[in-house]
């Protein structure tokens, strides 16, 4: 087995996925073997990898069979993944069972297993970001409005003789202090188990940030002063950030709800199949039976007319674009409908029912999380603009009687960090959303940048 290279905590996320899916498979009367083999040509992506070194090891008899290759990996997986294992285990013994309420029994367990070990990793990773963002919150706005504040006094009581100047400013609040969130942000990120897909790498989302190059140079011939020319250059990029990418946003948004509402559309799937209609009727009915996703029955109705007896190609045309989970669930059920329309129907109710409790747990943890970081970003984009930028106004009846109370250049390292801490939350954020791509961190640094910068200027203002 290869799986020592893998990051086990990728599959805490994707555990319930892959176990509904196994569970799936066994209660249509597939064996274990047909099970693994199915996770490993379309699950989730890291439990993918896992599960195709399993098939891989059988077939050219690394291992017996995959029966053991399966129970190889269990054997090697981390306490944290403990209810992994148990579903799985329950998995490979309904396996071995005959068609009957005791099997079904034991699937249904094994998903619940599996769906109350998600639900309690999510409940301990929420409990375990209080201390952290406490911290990011202490570094992030009281060290750097010490160093406005205090340093300046000291320097006035003579404890430092000479003076120090900015130097100790700029080292303290462009390194240190960032070096430090930083390195708290990727450790919260690390413990994420839900946030291990890659996100888009498409670096275009960067080019509007780009025009704060030309419009710094003409805020400084206009105003001659840095802080000025900063405000200047980064207020109208931000914005212009923001306006681009706001309608791929709402876009992605609007694709998310229509993925929900495919999902339960699995249940009216069901209850058609199980009247006995057959799978093109059931499935252009269930869809067609809400108002946003009458659109995609139609398209695949026409799919359907069009695909020459290729059903799974159809689906896949109609679905794939919005939801490629949805996608395969119907390719799923229709492939069970071949089988036994009615035996697909239940199908479809089971895995249908499936998908409401991981959706049910997966919005409990955001909902409990969504308070933590909605802190974060009012800190990064309200509150530490405001309190450093009252700091910066505090020095100057400082500045007449100390060298070191700097306002000008003080008020440029500010700004320099406002920027770097915007940019840090906002690859916060997004990767405790699971969309931790370019794209999404530049939307979110976008959409907090411009008023980070407006609240800082408005505060300083009351010192020039």
């Amino acid at each position: 087995m290869r799986s020592d290279k893998t990051d086990f905590r990728s599959l805490m996320g994707e555990g319930p996925r892959a176990v509904g899916m196994m569970s799936v498979v066994i209660e249509s009367g597939g064996s274990l073997d047909s099970a693994v083999r199915d996770i490993a040509a379309g699950g989730p992506v890291n439990t993918r990898k896992l599960f195709s070194d399993i098939v891989q090891d059988a077939d050219t008899r690394v291992t017996a069979d995959i029966r053991s290759g399966l129970n190889d990996l269990i054997a090697g997986l981390p306490k944290e993944l403990a209810a992994f294992r148990r579903s799985v285990h329950m998995l490979m013994a309904a396996s071995e069972m005959s068609s009957g309420s005791e099997k079904t029994r034991i699937l249904k367990d094994a998903t619940d297993i599996s769906l109350s070990g998600l639900k309690e990793t999510g409940e301990a990773y929420s409990s375990s970001l209080s201390n952290p963002c406490m911290v990011i919150f202490g570094l992030g706005i009281m060290v750097p409005m010490i160093m406005m504040s205090i340093l300046p006094i000291l320097q006035i009581g003579g404890m430092f003789g000479a003076s120090l100047g900015l130097a100790p400013v700029i080292v303290t609040t462009l390194v240190i202090v960032p070096a430090c969130v930083l390195c708290v942000t990727l450790s919260i990120n690390a413990k994420n188990p839900f946030g291990t897909e890659k996100g888009d790498r498409d670096w275009r989302s960067l080019m509007p940030l780009l025009t704060s190059f030309p419009l710094g140079i003409v805020g400084w011939n206009i105003t001659g002063d840095i802080v000025q020319t900063m405000v200047f250059a980064t207020i109208p990029a931000g914005a212009l950030s923001f306006a681009l990418l706001s309608p791929s946003h709402g876009e992605e948004k609007k694709r998310t709800e229509t993925e929900k509402l495919l999902k339960d559309s699995v249940f009216e799937l069901g209850n058609h199949l199980i009247s006995g209609d057959n799978f093109e009727n059931s499935a252009i009915g269930a869809l067609g039976a809400r108002k946003e996703t009458y659109k995609i029955s139609d398209t695949l109705r026409k799919e359907i007319t069009l695909c020459r007896g290729d059903v799974r190609s159809a689906i896949r045309s109609a679905l794939g674009t919005v939801s490629p989970l949805a996608a395969d669930t119907y390719c799923e059920i229709y492939d069970a409908s071949l089988r036994d329309v009615r035996e697909a129907g239940r199908l479809a109710i089971s895995i249908g029912r499936q998908m409401q409790d991981q959706e049910a747990v997966g919005k409990n943890i955001s909902n409990k999380l969504k308070s933590m970081f909605d802190m974060m970003t009012a800190t990064a984009a309200v509150f530490a603009p405001m309190v450093l930028g009252l700091s910066v106004s505090m020095l100057k009846p400082l500045s007449e009687i100390s060298e070191a109370a700097d306002i000008a250049g003080t008020s440029a390292v500010i700004a320099i960090y406002l920027m770097e801490l915007c940019a840090m939350m906002a690859m916060l954020t997004a990767a405790h959303t699971g969309k931790n791509g370019v794209g999404s961190i530049v939307y979110r640094f976008s959409m907090m940048l411009p008023l980070s910068m407006t609240v800082f200027f408005a505060c300083i203002s009351i010192a020039l």
